[in-house]
């Protein structure tokens, strides 16, 4: 439950998501093996419109501003899709 109150309240910063014409724009989904895993949830968010990715966790490592590393819940921004064009196709992020 602590797991799904966390992602809401994440999704709910994300630009544009209280707009009428959005209110589906945003997919979430959990990650496999984060249950059992070391405490920490993870989810794939895709942006549906505009094909943004970004994973959320609970348990990120991060580098702080004055040079230390820490463990917090953030986002961690994938990249941009593109459609493929057959079934199959790898779409390697790098091109673009």
């Amino acid at each position: 439950m602590r797991i799904q109150m966390l992602l809401l309240s994440a999704l709910l910063v994300l630009p544009g998501l209280s707009r009428a014409d959005d209110n589906s724009r945003y997919q979430a989904l959990p990650l496999s093996g984060t249950e059992g895993g070391k405490g920490a949830g993870r989810a794939f968010i895709l942006d549906t419109r505009d094909g943004h990715v970004w994973v959320w966790s609970e348990s990120e490592l991060f580098t702080t501003p004055d040079g230390s590393r820490r463990y917090g819940a953030g986002f961690v921004y994938q990249g941009k899709l593109r459609p493929g064009s057959q079934p199959g196709e790898f779409i390697d992020p790098k091109c673009r």
